[in-house]
């Protein structure tokens, strides 16, 4: 044997150098360190197949049709409902414990025309969610190849096309535009008239306990002058045809001389407590200082045209 192997032999091995009971310890927390970990690891996986169990039950179950708000709006009838009721992406059951299932409503629903925000969505367990939305308000109808559709004040679509169009007194303003053109549900329309007429309605609907009279019709066809430059661009129309001259788009920026929208309610109101309805007269004239009007109605009709 030659020496520098006796030599490697007769010195002391590095492990020696590290007293047994060290050694005994080191081995010893390296098996408890695995089996904690195996332990852990059986506890996931039976935890997460625990957990897809029970999302499965039925009582974990929602149905889709429990997600419409309990809390509407009063004027918001069965119509708007059915339209809440219509969530792409969500199935007609589903687990509430079904991952990221809160923001997917709130996609679903930030989808729907009628929806402006989705203000909250949450669970209620065992099956219930609970969803708070901020609506778009109607305020006229467009009328496109004889049927309605409803529109906000950004004349924005909201809703499915209506074939006939009530006439109680508590309806909303149809708007008479022409044009064939129809975007699509939740889109705005690209027409000056039409978003004109949106904004006069708007106006009209945040006065309407000021006034006597409803107006039937918002007639738009001569915004910008398209048909006369000297007659009045937005005419409002009774149910018993009266005929009241707005004046122009309230969406323009300079317009001289032009009243703004809350002075024309004023003249509107005041002409009403001094002469009675609007609605009585044959055309009311707002665009100036002094309210100028036409006949009586019943004046009319009696071949009276003193006034």
């Amino acid at each position: 044997m030659s020496k520098s192997r006796r030599d490697q032999e007769s010195s002391p091995q590095l492990l020696d150098l590290v007293p047994k009971e060290v050694r005994r310890g080191v081995g010893f927390f390296f098996v408890r360190l695995a089996l904690t970990l195996a332990l852990v690891t059986i506890l996931c996986c039976m935890f997460v197949i625990l957990k897809s169990y029970v999302a499965h039950l039925d009582y974990y179950q929602v149905e889709a049709s429990t997600l419409t708000p309990t809390v509407l709006p009063s004027w918001a009838g069965p119509a708007v409902r059915d339209d809440l009721s219509v969530l792409p992406g969500i199935p007609q059951r589903f687990s509430i414990m079904s991952p990221g299932i809160c923001e997917r409503v709130a996609d679903s629903f930030r989808q729907n025309p009628w929806v402006d925000d989705v203000l909250s969505v949450r669970k209620l367990y065992p099956r219930r969610i609970l969803v708070e939305l901020k609506l778009r308000r109607p305020v006229a109808a467009v009328q496109v190849n004889h049927r309605y559709y409803l529109v906000d004040d950004a004349a924005r679509r909201l809703s499915r096309p209506i074939d006939r169009w009530s006439q109680s007194p508590g309806a909303l303003p149809v708007i008479i535009a022409s044009t064939e053109i129809l975007p699509d549900p939740g889109e705005v329309w690209n027409n000056r008239g039409i978003k004109a007429g949106a904004s006069v309605a708007r106006t009209l609907l945040d006065n309407r306990d000021r006034l006597m009279t409803r107006f039937a019709a918002i007639d738009v066809t001569n915004v910008d002058g398209r048909r006369s430059p000297v007659n009045s661009d937005i005419l409002l129309v009774t149910d018993r045809g009266t005929v009241v001259k707005w004046g122009r788009s309230p969406l323009l920026v300079n317009s001289p001389g032009e009243l703004t929208p809350a002075e024309k309610i004023l003249k509107m109101v005041v002409f009403e407590q001094k002469r009675g309805p609007l609605g009585n007269y044959r055309y009311v004239d707002i665009r100036f200082d002094n309210v100028q009007h036409g006949p009586r109605i019943d004046s009319v009709a009696m071949g009276d045209f003193s006034e």
